[in-house]
C-alpha cells in the first residue's frame, strides 16, 4: 500500500518536472530564436501544450526548423542556428521523456486503486488521468508564469531591504 503512494508521488512529480524542464527548454529556443531572426520575419513559437504529443511537436518543430535555415543569409545566422537547433533537441527530449512519465503517472493510478483493492471504472480512470494531466500542467504553466516571477521578484526584494 504505501509503495503504491509512493509509486504514484514518484510518477507524478517526475511528469511535472519533466514538463517543466522542457518549458524551460522551450524558453530557451525561444530565447535563441530570437537571437536568430532578422526583424522582418517572425517565428511564432511551439505552444506548451504540445509536450502532450510529442510526434506532433516533432513535425512542427521540424517544419520550423526549415524556414529559419531557408531564411539564414551568413555565417553569423547559421552558427545562431546551430545554437538554436541545440536547443530544440532538448526540448523535444523533455517532450518524449514528460509524455512518458505522464503515461507512467497514469498507470499509477490503477496501481494505487488496486492496492485499496477499490474498483476502478473506466469512466472514473479516464476522469482521474486527465485530472492528474491538468492539474500537472496547470502547475507549470504557474511555475513559468508572469504572476510567479512578480511575487519571487517582491520577495527578493524584501529581503534585501531587511
Amino acid at each position: 500500500m504505501i509503495y503504491a503512494i509512493i509509486s504514484f508521488s514518484a510518477s507524478y512529480i517526475m511528469f511535472v518536472f519533466c514538463l517543466f524542464q522542457g518549458v524551460l527548454d522551450m524558453s530557451d529556443q525561444i530565447n535563441e530564436l530570437h537571437k536568430a531572426e532578422h526583424s522582418a520575419k517572425k517565428y511564432h513559437p511551439m505552444r506548451a501544450g504540445l509536450w502532450m504529443i510529442p510526434p506532433l511537436k516533432i513535425m512542427l518543430e521540424r517544419n520550423r526548423l526549415k524556414k529559419i535555415l531557408l531564411n539564414a543569409k551568413s555565417d553569423t545566422d547559421i552558427k545562431k542556428f546551430r545554437a538554436f537547433y541545440n536547443v530544440s533537441n532538448q526540448s523535444t527530449a523533455w517532450a518524449y521523456i514528460s509524455f512518458a512519465c505522464m503515461l507512467d503517472s497514469i498507470v499509477s493510478i490503477k496501481t494505487l486503486f488496486d492496492a485499496f483493492r477499490w474498483h476502478l471504472s473506466i469512466p472514473v480512470f479516464i476522469l482521474l488521468s486527465l485530472l492528474i494531466i491538468i492539474a500537472g500542467y496547470a502547475q507549470v504553466m504557474y511555475r513559468v508564469s508572469d504572476d510567479r516571477k512578480e511575487k519571487i521578484g517582491t520577495k527578493i526584494n524584501r529581503l534585501k531591504k531587511q
